[in-house]
Order: structure tokens, then C-alpha cells, then sequence
């Protein structure tokens, strides 16, 4: 009978390890890492003077984000860049950050959100045309010359050439290099991160870059086995830019 009790005894004792094993490896587990989602919300037209919602919906893994750390809206006429104004917005519910704008002149104008949360910064950008360009054959604001370079302006062109080594393998660390121009010449001084995934995974890697006087944008990462992965770079600086180019790699063992 003291043999039955004692064996008794010890399988609930290994059974109360094991589930103490359990809770330990599960409060290791690693946080899942998103990207974190802006969808910018702008109307592609509206008349000077009158009050215009613009709204960020922020989200994180599929969910709202309620919390965000900052969200503002800066806004500026093309050309003008530099005497552009930011404006905080307030949560209105659902992840929706909102504010409303009064445009007091036409023109072509930029709208850029900039938030913050999740330890992560995205900052879309869009345009909004105030008034009518093109009138009786006329432009309300400006020349046909001046409208036809705000045009070519608003889409710079930017080549983004992502390089990877031709053999990259598992649990090595590799080399990732992105060489950014704008309108011919380095791009300098720009935001760049990689966001790195394997395919049929939900889990996204960020990883920063650093840049040097050639525009070439570099870091370093360690694929942790081997199959198929997306690279996808984010480039994005103070003057409104904000552009991605995705790159497929196989990874070996």
C-alpha cells in the first residue's frame, strides 16, 4: 500500500513539473513582430475654404491601434516644403486619427502622416487639389508651364537597386546593400529599413540601414534557415519621399 502512495506520490510531482516547464517556455516565447499599417485617407479634390477630413487608419497585426505614441498630419503647397505645417490629430475610434484643414488658397498640395507606435514609423504621403487648375482653358493659380512641372515634380523619379550576395545561407550572417538615386545623383540622408519574412510566415524581421556619401544603404542579417524569404527595403526621407521595392531570395541550408 506505502509503495502504491509513493508512486502516486511521484507522478504528481512530475506531472506539476511539467506543467511548470510549460509555463516557463511559454512566458520565453518571443513577442511576433508586424509592420505596422497606415492607410492614408485624402480626397483627390476640394474647393478653397472648405473643411477637409483627413484621417490615418493605424493598425498592427490585423487590430486598431488605439495608442498610438504620435500622430500628426503635415501639410504644404508644392514647392513650398519648407513653411509646411503640422498638426497633431486625435483619435476618433477604431485606430481612425483624424483632424479637419481649411485650405485658404488652390493649388496642388501634399498631405503626409507621420505616426508613431509599436516602436515602428511609417509616413504615407498623398496629394490634394485645391480649386481647379484648369479653367476656360486657363489655370486658377497658375500657368499651364507651372502646372505641367508640378506634375513631373510630385513623381521623382527614384531608382532603388537592392543587391544580395549570390549565395546566401542559413545561420550566416549576410549582407544586404540598397543603392538609392534620385533624379540621377546619391540619395543621402534617407530613412531606409528592410523588412525581412519567409514566405507563408506571419512573422516580419525590421532591420535598419546605414547610409554613406554614395547613397549605398547597408546592414547586416542572420536568416535563421533556409527556403524562400521576401526582402522588402522602405526609403523614405524628410522631403515626402516614401517608396518600397520587395526582392525574393532563396536561402540555403
Amino acid at each position: 500500500m506505502k509503495k502504491i502512495i509513493i508512486l502516486l506520490a511521484a507522478v504528481f510531482l512530475l506531472a506539476a513539473c511539467g506543467q511548470n516547464e510549460t509555463k516557463q517556455e511559454n512566458s520565453g516565447e518571443s513577442t511576433e513582430v508586424h509592420p505596422l499599417e497606415v492607410n492614408l485617407k485624402v480626397p483627390d479634390h476640394a474647393n478653397i475654404h472648405e473643411k477637409v477630413s483627413l484621417t490615418a487608419e493605424v493598425s498592427y497585426g490585423g487590430e486598431a491601434v488605439e495608442d498610438a505614441d504620435e500622430v500628426k498630419f503635415e501639410i504644404w503647397k508644392e514647392g513650398e516644403k519648407e513653411e509646411s505645417k503640422m498638426i497633431e490629430a486625435k483619435h476618433e475610434k477604431d485606430g481612425q486619427y483624424t483632424i479637419e484643414h481649411t485650405f485658404d488658397e488652390n493649388g496642388v498640395f501634399f498631405v503626409q502622416s507621420h505616426v508613431t507606435a509599436k516602436n515602428q514609423h511609417n509616413m504615407p504621403k498623398k496629394q490634394i487639389v485645391i480649386g481647379e487648375l484648369h479653367k476656360d482653358g486657363a489655370s486658377t493659380g497658375e500657368n499651364e508651364e507651372t502646372a505641367n512641372h508640378t506634375h513631373e515634380h510630385s513623381q521623382e523619379s527614384v531608382d532603388i537597386q537592392l543587391e544580395l550576395p549570390t549565395n546566401v545561407k542559413a545561420n550566416a550572417e549576410t549582407l544586404i546593400q540598397t543603392k538609392i538615386q534620385a533624379e540621377n545623383a546619391p540619395l543621402l540622408n534617407a530613412n531606409v529599413r528592410y523588412e525581412i519574412w519567409k514566405d507563408g510566415s506571419e512573422k516580419h524581421d525590421w532591420v535598419d540601414a546605414a547610409g554613406d556619401e554614395k547613397g549605398t544603404y547597408e546592414a547586416k542579417y542572420t536568416f535563421s534557415s533556409s527556403g524562400t524569404y521576401q526582402i522588402q527595403v522602405h526609403v523614405n526621407n524628410d522631403e515626402g519621399l516614401h517608396e518600397h521595392v520587395t526582392k525574393k531570395v532563396t536561402v540555403q541550408k
